[in-house]
């Protein structure tokens, strides 16, 4: 039996793989919006990451100062409720209306 180089635990002709990976992507449309930022050793921000991916990466890369990351979801903006008023029909713009061909004029400038 050959086994598939990227995951010791499945053989190539397993389609596990990819049962995994669509439950993956469903579990991620589910989350609510979020981003992840680095951080160096005193907390300080560095960047903002859109995938957690990304982010590890930049971890990777800077490992000798120690930078971590954190999963960041922002504020849930509230509902408001707006008070509107009704116009007069006086104030309105009124309709606008084409001539037809025979009495538009050329424009000079």
């Amino acid at each position: 039996m050959r086994k598939n180089p990227r995951n010791h635990s499945m053989d190539s002709n397993s389609d596990m793989g990819l049962t995994t990976r669509k439950m993956q992507e469903q579990l991620a449309h589910n989350e609510p919006p979020h981003y992840f930022e680095v951080r160096d050793t005193r907390g300080n921000r560095y960047c903002h990451c859109g995938s957690e991916k990304d982010a590890q990466r930049i971890c990777e890369i800077y490992w000798a100062y120690d930078y971590t990351y954190v999963k960041v979801y922002p504020p849930i903006p509230e509902t408001v409720n707006v008070q509107h008023t009704v116009m007069d029909p006086d104030l309105q713009l009124s309709e606008q209306k084409i001539l037809p061909e025979s009495q538009q004029q050329p424009l000079n400038l």
